[in-house]
């Protein structure tokens, strides 16, 4: 089973390919739109298409701004320093803990030593 995921510009390509080996089918915004896309054309592409929004922007964790049940799912990385080591470092201890295959209305935050769940499955 593939999760339809946008990646924006937090995300290695590395990360990306450990994600894709994870079950993802990443699109990236960078590619996609270019770079310096508002935070809010990010979400709202992600959202129209149902995909899984991954970031390391802390802005996509605010669940007022950015409910969670508004989306197929966000998973926000929040790692210090914000480097593609730490990043994958956390998203792959993260995927390799939790056996999730559905992310809708969900708003997972993953630091470098926890992962925190919040949110419901959005019922169709």
């Amino acid at each position: 089973m593939t999760i339809p995921a946008l990646v924006d510009s937090h995300i290695a390509r590395s990360t990306q390919k450990l994600l894709e080996d994870f079950g993802f089918q990443i699109d990236n915004v960078d590619v996609r739109l270019g770079s310096r896309v508002p935070d809010s054309v990010v979400a709202d592409l992600a959202r129209k298409e149902g995909r899984v929004l991954i970031s390391g922007d802390k802005i996509f964790a605010n669940g007022r701004e950015y409910p969670p049940n508004a989306y197929a799912g966000i998973i926000v990385v929040r790692v210090k320093p914000l480097t593609a080591e730490h990043i994958e470092r956390a998203l792959r201890h993260f995927l390799s803990q939790t056996n999730l295959t559905d992310y809708r209305g969900l708003l997972v935050v993953v630091t470098a030593t926890k992962i925190r769940i919040i949110g419901q499955h959005k019922l169709e």
